[in-house]
């Protein structure tokens, strides 16, 4: 049996952090019910894997999961020809 060590929840702050999106995005996105947390008696609680998980599935359905910020090309050529 493996001995992994357990993840500590992370604050807001430190999960907007993580993500690299501000707090009231991350807040909002929470309060909306689109990612699981834990409210807390000072704020809510992420758990990191799930809400990396989570944000992946969406990227993906939505097109946006090749890491550019740009969409797919097609197949667009170059122009140029042999001599």
């Amino acid at each position: 049996m493996l001995n992994t060590p357990i993840e500590r929840p992370l604050t807001l702050s430190q999960m907007a952090r993580v993500l690299g999106v501000s707090a009231t995005w991350l807040r909002a996105e929470a309060e909306r019910g689109a990612l699981p947390h834990v409210k807390a008696d000072r704020g809510m609680l992420f758990d990191r894997e799930t809400v990396e998980r989570l944000l992946v599935a969406r990227a993906k359905r939505e097109g946006l999961a090749d890491g550019t910020d740009e969409p797919a090309s097609g197949g667009e050529q170059r122009a140029g020809g042999v001599s």
